[in-house]
């Protein structure tokens, strides 16, 4: 097979060169791909949503609109995609094992949640004041933060159910309720106030949750 591998290529030069041609150019497009994201995700979080404009983001990530173009259908298609990547990279980065003890792991866990955070925050800097908006257009990135905290919801209770079956599903979610919705509140706290240390009151608000969690674990008989 060798053989005549060489001797087609020596047919034709150029047969040997297109594969590594084409992975060049897969690469290339990668991280244009990357630069742009980075830049939106970048602008989103400085000026919102509707302040962020293709222009920008061709501006800023030194490629011309035709590439972003190229890449993504417009400027939802590239914010969707932003706030799907970035909460696909925090929902990756933390994890409990069925059979672990949760109870006795909660706050490690809380740690992971936190530290995911501050790596990958943009689905929250960019999604949530969308979600709060009342839009006619309802653009696709509003649609996807919503169906990714339906997921996260839908997460936390199938972990819920793991760990504390014991525990009536209707405490179970009240508290995760009250664990993301406060996690929310403390965001729009913090974009408010952006002096305010936010991994200090998250790790606070993590605190109460846990609080509430081993309250209602015990609460309950197994």
């Amino acid at each position: 097979m060798t053989g005549a591998t060489d001797e087609a290529a020596v047919r034709n030069p150029r047969a040997s060169k297109a594969p590594k041609k084409a992975r060049t150019r897969r690469a290339d497009g990668e991280r244009s791909r990357q630069k742009i994201l980075a830049a939106a995700a970048e602008i989103a979080a400085e000026r919102g949503y509707d302040g962020t404009s293709i222009a920008e983001i061709s501006r800023r990530c030194g490629l011309p609109a035709s590439s972003i173009y190229w890449h993504f259908k417009d400027k939802d298609d590239l914010m969707a995609t932003v706030i799907e990547d970035s909460f696909a990279a925090w929902n990756q980065s933390w994890e409990i094992d069925a059979d672990e003890n949760l109870l006795t792991a909660l706050v490690a866990v809380a740690e992971q949640l936190i530290g995911a955070l501050r790596a990958h925050p943009q689905f929250l800097h960019i999604g949530l004041p969308l979600a709060l908006q009342k839009r006619s257009d309802n653009p696709r990135p509003r649609q996807m933060y919503l169906q990714m905290r339906e997921n996260l919801i839908a997460r936390f209770e199938q972990i819920g159910a793991t760990h504390f079956p014991h525990v009536p599903e209707s405490r179970r979610t009240a508290i995760i309720t009250y664990l993301i919705a406060g996690a929310e509140g403390l965001i729009i706290s913090h974009e408010l106030d952006q002096s305010s240390d936010i991994e200090e009151v998250l790790q606070i608000h993590a605190t109460s949750v846990i609080q509430v969690i081993m309250q209602e674990a015990s609460a309950w008989p197994t």
